[in-house]
């Protein structure tokens, strides 16, 4: 089955067809999601006047890429905004997290959805973000390290073998569903060759496998968002149909209307985002609830008094402080880790060593109130990993300009010793 058949499917002929012709445009829309904790939208607004408000998602821009390079600048290395398809930010728009859920990110890799997640919910609820892949949950550890978000539990499992450890655990659950990825076509020649209707179908296979393990994991009264990036009915309305034939009892969720998003008499609950009526690359979403009543877990904070006074000093003290594997992090919620395989929880503060050397993620969470300002120039020398005079007494202090903080120095005599991540070393651009 060629691709178009495969539209033919369930859209009219002149629909699949306006669609193809907008893949084969290739044009791309670039959006960002603005980090509101270290950059306000006036602000953000006042330097770059020509991006333009996403549609529906709060601080979020889209972009001409010639025009504004984002992902080059030192303001993405600050974790200022996260770059991310404004289809794809959709998903946490309906899903509408909110301060003290429990949420579990099934697929997670890149991270783009749980940081979503993490700043609609102001850093105060619990996101374990997961992928199966260890680099891709490895590199997606280092984005949520350079955006500060202090909520987020980094892991990497197959929740195959886990699954009933967390039965009725969390208030909601994103399944961004690994797919055949056609939505991808515009930006991405090599998804064109690599489609394939038997991909289709095994995926479809694969994607009702993660709901089933999905829906075991949520709570009573819970919300469960399902998303792809793909086209085709198989991986998208038929995947919601079994589950609806296996579970009768779900509710699927109606999600507001707008002309810019188009509905299948199959699932008319759900909302297919094309490239041809929406700024993106494209997404399906529906969103359905588990039955019951749902009971939100009373948040639980674990104390550690060895280092109290280092905890009170950065205003720590009324969240979960907690040592792993001779590490110690902070999370706003304690969350029970026993049967996960953890990169990162929550904010990393430091390694228990015979010295102490606190972690970079800590200045990327604090505010730049913790942070002693530093001049360009200095700053310049910071990013690039070299030493510069600085006028405090001997000790690790946060370092920061034009109220972003930028990492940690060890002065020693006056002379401020770089702890700039090596990987992460580069000219100031």
């Amino acid at each position: 089955m060629t691709f178009k058949e495969s539209l033919l499917e369930y859209l009219p002929e002149s629909e699949a067809d306006s669609l193809i012709a907008s893949i084969e445009e290739g044009k791309v829309t670039h959006a960002l999601l603005l980090n509101t904790k270290k950059m306000s939208d006036e602000e953000f607004l006042s330097r770059f006047p020509n991006v333009k408000k996403h549609p529906f998602v709060e601080h979020a821009y889209l972009y001409d890429k010639s025009e504004y390079e984002f992902g080059k600048s030192m303001l993405y290395e600050d974790g200022v905004f996260s770059i991310e398809d404004p289809a794809a930010m959709m998903p946490v728009y309906f899903l509408h997290p909110e301060e003290d859920d429990v949420i579990l990110d099934m697929c997670a890799a890149p991270g783009g959805k749980s940081i979503g997640a993490s700043l609609a919910m102001n850093d105060k609820g619990c996101i374990i973000s997961n992928d199966i892949s260890y680099p891709r949950a490895k590199a997606m550890s280092q984005n949520v390290e350079r955006m500060g978000r202090g909520d987020i539990i980094v892991a990497s499992n197959d929740f195959v073998f886990s699954y009933i450890h967390f039965k009725d655990t969390f208030d909601k659950i994103i399944v961004d569903a690994p797919c055949s990825g056609s939505a991808m076509m515009r930006k991405n020649s090599e998804a064109k060759k690599d489609w394939s209707y038997t991909k289709v179908k095994s995926n479809s296979k694969r994607q009702i496998e993660i709901l089933e393990l999905a829906y075991s994991m949520l709570k009573p009264g819970g919300t469960i968002s399902y998303s792809t990036c793909s086209f085709n009915i198989e991986e998208n309305d038929n995947v919601i149909l079994s589950m609806k034939n296996r579970h009768p009892e779900i509710e699927l969720v109606p999600l507001k209307d707008d002309p810019s998003f188009y509905r299948t008499k199959e699932v008319p609950e759900a909302v297919h985002l094309f490239p041809n009526h929406f700024e993106g690359e494209g997404q399906f979403i529906c969103l359905f609830k588990k039955p019951g009543e749902l009971v939100k877990t009373k948040k639980e904070v674990l104390s550690y008094p060895r280092y109290k006074e280092f905890l009170g000093e950065y205003g720590l003290l009324d969240r979960s402080n907690e040592e792993m594997r001779h590490k110690f992090y902070s999370i706003y919620q304690h969350f029970d880790t026993s049967h996960l395989n953890v990169l990162r929880y929550g904010v990393k503060l430091f390694e228990m060593r015979d010295i102490f050397i606190p972690d970079h993620h800590l200045a990327h969470f604090l505010d730049s109130k913790y942070s002693i300002p530093i001049s360009l120039e200095d700053a310049k020398k910071y990013v690039h990993g070299d030493v510069f005079e600085l006028d405090r007494s001997d000790g690790f202090y946060i370092v920061s300009y034009d109220k972003r903080n930028l990492g940690y120095v060890k002065v020693t005599q006056g002379i401020a010793k770089n702890h700039y991540p090596k990987g992460l070393r580069r000219d100031w651009e």
